[in-house]
């Protein structure tokens, strides 16, 4: 979900500081939820800033660039697998490469 602009988190500080109401009201009024605008005014208060604050991140990815390439040539090679056909053939394939690398090693 993209975060709220900057436009509407500034109009929400400045009506809560022009006492337009409580912060429950503010949230009816602008269409934010309640916790959104106790973060928003907890935040303006501590950094002066109602800007968004970055992106937390996510999970990493299961799969690096090497597995990813895997992927897209096992899909070329049969593009009318299932996606239970493609796991069980990319297990395989990852099986025989861990194989091969640690026998390599």
């Amino acid at each position: 979900m993209k975060p709220y602009s900057t436009d509407l988190r500034i109009r929400v500080v400045r009506a809560y500081e022009d006492r337009e109401g409580a912060m429950r009201r503010l949230a009816t009024t602008f269409r934010v939820s309640l916790s959104c605008v106790r973060r928003l005014l907890k935040q303006y208060r501590e950094t002066g800033s109602v800007a968004p604050k970055p992106h937390g991140g996510g999970y990493p990815a299961k799969v690096d660039a090497r597995g990813l390439a895997v992927v897209q040539g096992l899909m070329q090679a049969a593009p009318d697998a299932t996606l239970s056909e493609r796991c069980q053939r990319f297990q395989e394939v990852s099986r025989s490469h861990l194989i091969n690398t640690n026998a390599r090693g």
